[in-house]
């Protein structure tokens, strides 16, 4: 079921801030998972066809609104303009107390590297994402040693198998956003956005692309 996908929200302290990869259903199921587990928070719930920048300027009001307990506000939208996005940098870095964003598109890869360092994103892949064909997963890849992760790598590199390196990119994100060193090395998270963005272009290298990735990563 759709709703299996958020279930582990219920099971961890809430991050400030979602970009979640999916349609308008998987936005209903995220209303009824939170619904179910968070019932006496206030909700703010919204749906757009293009979000832009003064629409921007009312998430951020109603973010700052006086809240008696928790706040969750949930933005379900098909676009997003780069003018709209610049102006939740403050707000995604920043956030009040005991506010908590979601917010769904059809493709992360239309918001921009800033705003996704700042938010733990839920790729639509993420069921897959967690353990790649080797069973490779991007918690085991980060514990590891540079020169360990380099060798954990060489199955994947050598098959060529970019949808596994976008899995383990997509777990690795994840996995570090857990670990909250999007915050203490935010530079980390968006190398990894960025070459997960230009992973399937021509003439890219994935070994050069995926070994850069496993020494870009602190050891923890």
């Amino acid at each position: 079921m759709v709703t299996d996908r958020f279930a582990h929200l219920i099971s961890q302290e809430l991050h400030h801030a979602y970009l979640i990869e999916g349609a308008a259903d998987d936005f209903a199921a995220l209303q009824a998972q939170l619904r179910a587990a968070y019932p006496n928070a206030e909700y703010a719930i919204r749906e757009f066809d293009s979000f832009g920048i003064d629409d921007s300027r009312e998430l951020v009001r109603l973010a700052h609104l006086r809240s008696f307990g928790q706040q969750l506000l949930l933005y379900r939208m098909d676009g997003c303009t780069g003018e709209a996005q610049n102006a939740l940098l403050k707000l995604f870095e920043e956030p009040p107390s005991n506010t908590h964003f979601f917010v769904c598109v059809p493709s992360i890869q239309a918001i921009l590297p800033t705003l996704r360092s700042r938010a733990l994103v839920l790729h639509r892949t993420a069921t897959d994402s967690a353990t790649t064909n080797e069973g490779l997963t991007g918690a085991t890849l980060i514990d590891a040693t540079p020169a360990a992760r380099i060798a954990l790598l060489t199955p994947l590199v050598q098959e060529k198998d970019t949808h596994a390196a976008t899995a383990l990119l997509n777990s690795i994100e994840t996995e570090l956003h857990r670990r909250g060193v999007h915050a203490t090395h935010p530079k980390v998270v968006e190398h990894i956005i960025s070459v997960r963005d230009v992973l399937n272009d021509k003439g890219a290298s994935l070994k050069i692309l995926m070994e850069s990735v496993a020494l870009t990563i602190p050891r923890l």
